[in-house]
């Protein structure tokens, strides 16, 4: 009895054995009879390429953790679109942002020291992302607002760092599903 693979669209699709005393031809249509051809050690799913199977390769593991890394690197930028939480409300983090909290904490500071004066500009608020002023009354209001975005942007980027690392030190497929891109982040309410 020979085993055969039937054949669609260039993949094994179905299995079948040559009942005793019949060929394939006896059984089908020639036409149908065509797309079987023989299993060898081959199996549903494998590849048939017009004159022999081949294991259906899935994604190397490199391929894998680059797929990974890159939902990584989405779901960072989902997290810091959201913004910083900062009294109910969120502080925007693009570069812009982060550089005019900067400046802000940076006057804070020198008003605290006696070099400057707190700026009107700054002790009117605060403007987030839901378009609602921050008051920081004082550059102490200032320099914690800046303390408190700053430290929920070094927390996201280091759990984006540490979710990176897990799947560049997996070794295998199910090291590397352990990964899970939804955990560690920051509580952003």
């Amino acid at each position: 009895m020979a085993d055969f693979l039937r054949v669609q669209d260039g993949v094994a699709v179905e299995a079948w054995s040559e009942p005793e005393g019949f060929a394939i031809d006896d059984c089908f249509t020639p036409e149908f009879a065509e797309t079987f051809h023989p299993r060898g050690s081959a199996d549903i799913g494998w590849i048939w390429n017009g004159s022999q199977f081949s294991s259906p390769a899935g994604p190397s593991l490199d391929e894998l953790k680059a797929t990974k890394i890159a939902a990584i690197k989405i779901q960072t930028e989902e997290v810091l679109a959201a913004g910083a939480p900062a009294d109910g409300l969120h502080i925007a983090l693009d570069a812009d942002s982060r550089a005019d909290m900067g400046a802000m904490a940076t006057t804070a500071a020198l008003a605290l020291s006696g070099a400057t004066e707190w700026p009107d500009s700054y002790s009117r608020g605060w403007i987030s992302i839901e378009n609602t002023r921050i008051p920081l009354d004082a550059p102490t209001d200032g320099i914690a607002l800046a303390a408190g975005v700053g430290d929920y942007y070094a927390r996201v980027r280091q759990n984006s760092r540490d979710l990176k690392d897990g799947a560049l030190a997996a070794g295998t497929e199910e090291e590397l599903n352990a990964v899970e891109i939804d955990s560690g982040w920051p509580d952003a309410a």
